[in-house]
């Protein structure tokens, strides 16, 4: 329930902020200017967009000279409608995983779908500047070994709620073709049970994931869905 209730206090943050925004632009762009350029983020139009993101980092201590390097890969898929001129509503589907090599093995895997809310804020034909807000859920899976202990293995798996936040650039090629570069913030709840290498469980674990990762990609903008 504690969990529950700080998902839904930074959802309503997010709400606020959102509709603060809209206000703001709203009595800061005059209406001869918007009626002159034709935004590519039209009301009725679909947007189908494919992300990724990878990172790598080391650390090594010194005094005992062991060695931990760190691998990080995600691919994010999202595709939804223009409801209303430069605002747009979706669903969104990421997939991520983490490995870290040393003394100690991790693979961490994690799947999450939510709807999407984005607003693209200038109205100009050449690009935007956006905000994606994203609620949704959370599927976790890890795995542990240690070198030295060759049959010890150690997994997790659970679920939870998580919050997806992305601010970042699209620039449009030909009213058609969205190339689209930013940052991801992701935070997320997750109860997880734990299991050992025969199997059983060996206890429950409440895990929070706060991630911040540059992104890349591109989307296609089309006045009907593919067909």
């Amino acid at each position: 329930m504690q969990k529950f209730i700080a998902f839904f206090k930074v959802f309503v943050f997010l709400c606020v902020a959102f509709s603060g925004t809209l206000v703001y632009s709203q009595n800061t762009v005059p209406s001869d200017t918007v009626a002159s350029v034709l935004t590519p983020f039209r009301k009725g139009r679909w947007l189908t967009s494919l992300s990724g993101s990878i990172s790598s980092s080391s650390y090594e201590l010194k005094s005992t000279k062991d060695k931990t390097i760190s691998n990080e890969f995600g691919i994010n898929l999202s595709t939804g409608k223009f409801f209303k001129d430069r605002w747009f509503f979706g669903v969104t589907f990421q997939g991520e995983k983490q490995e870290a090599r040393g003394d100690i093995n991790t693979v961490g895997e994690s799947l999450y779908i939510g709807p999407q809310f984005a607003r693209y804020f200038t109205n100009n034909k050449d690009g935007s500047l956006f905000l994606n807000v994203s609620p949704g859920f959370v599927l976790y899976r890890s795995l542990a070994t240690i070198n030295e202990i060759p049959d010890f293995r150690e997994e997790s798996e659970g679920n939870g709620f998580g919050t997806l936040v992305s601010l970042g650039y699209s620039y449009v090629i030909r009213d058609l073709i969205s190339l689209n570069i930013g940052f991801n913030l992701q935070y997320a709840w997750i109860g997880a049970d734990t299991f050992n290498e025969t199997g059983d469980m060996i206890g429950t674990e409440n895990i929070t994931i706060s991630n911040i990762s540059f992104t890349f990609g591109f989307g296609v903008i089309l006045d009907d869905f593919f067909f």
